[in-house]
């Protein structure tokens, strides 16, 4: 059982997984916009995704549920409790509601596809 948790921290914190949000990071911090340290986020990044993939499993264990479905379930709790966080912590120098806007529906796409197909077939093929 805990071989299974160690796979999905593995295949969660794998290179394919986190490099949209290291590009996406990466242009945001030429543009001024961030209140952190790109170093910190590429440290602590991979991490975190590999937790999330964990707490994946974990649902779909505890709830007798797919992978699959636990995935979906995933690409809409992590990404609200990222935009919570960052509000609260002040991570962007965002002035207006649309900034907040454009980042919130563009991080809720980029965890819907890296929790729905990368990590998927990640989890299904390796």
């Amino acid at each position: 059982m805990a071989n299974q948790y160690l796979r999905a921290f593995v295949i969660g914190s794998s290179f394919f997984v986190f490099i949209p949000y290291f590009l996406a990071v990466r242009f945001l911090s030429e543009q001024k916009w961030i209140n952190y340290s790109y170093e910190n986020y590429t440290l602590y990044a991979p991490i975190g995704m590999g937790l999330y993939n964990v707490f994946s499993l974990y649902i779909a264990n505890k709830m007798n549920i797919t992978k699959r479905y636990s995935l979906l379930l995933m690409s809409m709790i992590a990404p609200t409790l990222v935009a919570i966080g960052t509000y609260i912590l002040k991570a962007y120098n965002y002035t207006t509601v649309n900034q907040w806007f454009n980042h919130i529906w563009k991080l809720y796409l980029v965890y819907f596809i890296v929790f729905n197909f990368i990590l998927y077939y990640l989890d299904k093929y390796v």
